[in-house]
C-alpha cells in the first residue's frame, strides 16, 4: 500500500512537469530568475500579435504590445468597433489568455484599471456646438449628458 502512495506522488510531479514544459511555463517564478527580463530573449511582433488576435477575436486590431503584469506573458491591446480590451498571450504564442488579473495583496484589479485608462475619454475634445447649456458656462465643474430620443 505504502509502495501505491509513493507512486502515485511521483507520477504526479511528472505530471506536473511535463504539463509545464508543454506550457512553456517557468518553474522557478520567485527565484533567482525573478528579475530576468523576458521581453530580451522574447518577442511578439505587431503582424504575430494580429495574427493570432485574429485567430480568437475577429475584426479587432491590435494597439498595443506591452509586458503583461505576469511574467511571462504579454499584453495586447486590442480594438473591435471602437471599444478597446486587453488579452494576454504567453512566451510560447500558443495560448491567448481573456479575463481579468487580480493583485492579491493590494486587492487591486489590475486589467479593470489598465482597461480604465485606455477607455478614458477627454471631456475637453467632447464639441459641444449646439449644445444646450444650463447654468454659468465658464464653471470649474461641468455635467455632460447624453441622450437619444429615439
Amino acid at each position: 500500500m505504502l509502495y501505491y502512495v509513493v507512486m502515485r506522488k511521483y507520477i504526479l510531479l511528472i505530471f506536473v512537469f511535463v504539463v509545464a514544459s508543454m506550457l512553456n511555463v517557468p518553474l522557478s517564478y520567485g527565484s533567482s530568475d525573478a528579475d530576468h527580463d523576458c521581453t530580451k530573449c522574447h518577442k511578439l511582433t505587431s503582424d504575430e500579435a494580429q495574427s493570432i488576435i485574429q485567430g480568437g477575436i475577429p475584426a479587432s486590431n491590435v494597439l498595443e504590445i506591452n509586458p503583461g503584469p505576469v511574467k511571462g506573458v504579454w499584453e495586447i491591446v486590442f480594438e473591435v468597433r471602437g471599444q478597446k480590451g486587453i488579452v494576454y498571450v504567453g512566451l510560447s504564442k500558443e495560448l491567448l489568455i481573456s479575463g481579468d488579473i487580480f493583485d492579491l495583496k493590494a486587492k487591486r484589479n489590475l486589467t479593470g484599471e489598465r482597461l480604465a485608462n485606455l477607455n478614458r475619454i477627454d471631456v475637453s475634445k467632447i464639441p459641444l456646438d449646439g449644445a444646450l447649456v444650463m447654468g454659468d458656462a465658464n464653471a470649474p465643474k461641468k455635467v455632460i449628458v447624453f441622450t437619444d430620443p429615439d
